[in-house]
């Protein structure tokens, strides 16, 4: 194994450990590692997880092909449906757009690809 695929792996898991410790402290500690599975396995192709909300109840996804946010809730059953068509109104240029209105203070979890956004 290359250093390089050592290296992504250590930060994906940082980022799954992560996210099941804030899951485990909001939620549920024994659904954690599910709940934590089923988000990242969202995170994929055409949606890109940005964080949790709402008292981790609710998963925002960017989904890039109607470039808006789907807030979706989530369980150990899985994701709830994030391929809803997107009205015009909440459409946005792009992420940077959506981020300019965004207090990532007021999350209860924000990706950390995203948490340099909020400095």
């Amino acid at each position: 194994m290359s250093k390089t695929t050592t290296e992504d792996n250590r930060a994906f898991t940082h980022i799954k450990g992560e996210l099941a410790w804030t899951l485990a402290e909001c939620r549920s500690p024994s659904d954690a590692v599910a709940m934590t599975r089923h988000l990242t396995d969202a995170d994929e192709g055409r949606f890109e997880l940005l964080g949790l909300v709402n008292d981790c109840e609710v998963a925002l996804y960017w989904d890039y092909f109607w470039n808006h946010v789907v807030a979706a809730r989530f369980d150990t059953d899985g994701v709830g449906d994030l391929r809803r068509e997107a009205p015009e109104e909440i459409r946005y240029a792009g992420l940077g757009e959506y981020f300019d209105g965004v207090d990532l203070g007021s999350w209860d979890w924000a990706h950390p690809r995203h948490q340099w956004r909020g400095e």
